[in-house]
């Protein structure tokens, strides 16, 4: 599994921005975002639409350059 593959990005509904969940998060009260937002289970949306999280973006398009970058010596 890539690091894309880890995350979903959901809107939450307290602050009207998408968001990236871990894509394996168990349904339970809250659930947290790659950027430490906490969101009840219920207040979150599956949509890519809205204005995304920019730590978000930031800490997952970081994540992806490691692997990028990790995969590019195994060539």
């Amino acid at each position: 599994m890539g690091e894309a593959d880890r995350w979903r990005w959901k809107m939450s509904g307290y602050d009207d921005r998408v968001h990236a969940f871990p894509s394996d998060e168990r349904p339970a009260s809250f659930v947290e975002a790659a950027c430490t937002h906490s969101v009840p289970f219920g207040k979150v949306r599956s949509t890519h639409e809205g204005p995304r999280c920019l730590p978000c973006l930031l800490i997952i398009g970081d994540r992806l350059a490691e692997q990028h970058s990790i995969s590019a010596f195994d060539l």
